[in-house]
């Protein structure tokens, strides 16, 4: 099959910086390996060129209305207010163009559209081609919780994504929550739920960050965007008190970090709140793989207090390495962990019962910890590319079929 990834990031771009980049990245990789001929299509800063990374067929492209750059020249008269969502308007209009270059060259089977910053706002004028939107999220709820300030670029993002998937015949999500908030709120009669498949790079492991900030301590660990949505603030709070009972305990933090709810930097909130334990909090700056997974590996607690989600990588990639992973209720986390089987859960927004969830998974015994851990893996192997896979592609045939009925 012939098959299409259009994304605002991919893993073959330096500026790559979330969940979407990974699970393509997973993805696309795996489709490749099966034989299949696998284009992503992704704004990048690098060059506008095509470049084969890991059996995949990358068109970069840079965001412009036109090569010689005529009329990305009203860039500088757009409104304040709306440069964010106005840069996207011409990064989906930059993709779409390139893809259908592409298409008419060689027609592909199917292609698949991110919903994130609405890259897939044109190919609701694909009217007699196959298109799928996958829903990384829900916009409106992810910016409330991410504590977002509300303004006219948000609310103009809002719609932009709310007519792209819109102008779909084809959604699916990776969770039932994802799927319901979208059918609810934008009135969508029918979002299908195909799980994300998961494996783990085989990456060749860097040990330098583990070794120089956390070997031979335990340690709780969050990884992943540092967000108000993520809940990490919510952790900070929890750890002078957990640090007082339990004298051995420290807490790495690694990513990249956004707004506090004090309106400072999240590293900073972080600092503030740990202050007086100061020597057994780590804060780090996001990393590649290769040097992450020592760390995740090492953690006696994985948290992942998020507000709301959609099976982040951090979920999955803990779970495969046989953490103990500490998740919020009804944010989606039901789908993959079963509380004291193969995982511990907590209130969202509620620090006391995420210091309760944490204390007793650090209580746990080592036997407990290698159980639940086993149960967490054993969990995780059934996303399997070779598993999950198919289902994509049965629903990308069913879309093909779907085609060719309108065509008849």
């Amino acid at each position: 099959m012939r098959i299409a990834f259009v994304t605002p990031e991919y893993t073959s771009e330096e500026s790559y910086s979330g969940g979407l980049a990974n699970y393509l990245g997973r993805m696309a990789t795996a489709l490749a390996e099966q034989g299949h001929d696998v284009h992503v299509f992704t704004k990048s800063f690098a060059g506008n060129e095509v470049i084969d990374y890991r059996g995949v067929k990358v068109h970069r492209v840079i965001p412009l209305w036109d090569l010689k750059m005529r009329i990305d020249r009203i860039d500088r008269l757009t409104p304040r207010s709306l440069y964010a969502p106005y840069q996207d308007l011409k990064a989906a209009w930059s993709l779409w163009k390139r893809w259908k270059q592409a298409h008419r060259e060689q027609p592909f089977d199917v292609v698949q559209v991110a919903n994130v910053l609405a890259v897939g706002l044109f190919f609701r004028y694909a009217k007699n081609d196959p298109v799928v939107t996958r829903l990384s999220s829900y916009r409106p709820a992810w910016d409330v919780a991410a504590g977002v300030q509300m303004n006219r670029s948000v609310r103009t993002r809002w719609w932009m994504e709310k007519v792209a998937i819109k102008g779909t015949k084809h959604i699916y999500s990776p969770t039932h929550f994802v799927a319901q908030l979208t059918q609810e709120n934008y009135n969508v009669p029918n979002v299908n739920v195909i799980e994300t498949p998961f494996f783990l790079e085989e990456e060749t492991a860097d040990v330098t960050e583990y070794e120089n900030h956390c070997k031979g301590k335990d340690y709780i660990l969050f990884f992943g965007r540092m967000t108000q949505m993520k809940g990490v603030d919510l952790l900070a709070e929890a750890l002078p008190g957990l640090m007082k009972r339990f004298p051995n305990m420290h807490a790495v933090f690694v990513g990249g970090q956004a707004v506090a709810k004090n309106g400072g930097r999240m590293h900073d909130y972080i600092r503030e709140q740990t202050d007086a334990y100061s020597d057994r909090v780590t804060v780090l700056d996001s990393m590649r793989h290769d040097k992450l997974y020592p760390i995740i590996k090492n953690a006696k607690v994985v948290a992942i207090p998020s507000l709301i989600d959609n099976l982040p990588n951090t979920c999955l990639e803990s779970m495969a390495l046989g953490r103990v992973v500490v998740a919020t209720t009804g944010t989606c986390f039901e789908q993959l962990i079963k509380d004291g089987e193969s995982g511990i859960f907590v209130e969202p927004n509620n620090v006391e019962s995420l210091s309760n969830g944490l204390a007793r998974a650090w209580q746990l015994s080592q036997d407990q910890q290698k159980q639940i851990g086993s149960n967490a893996i054993n969990r995780i192997k059934q996303l399997h590319p070779i598993t999950k896979v198919p289902e994509l592609l049965e629903y990308f045939e069913m879309t093909k079929d779907f085609k060719k009925r309108i065509v008849d």
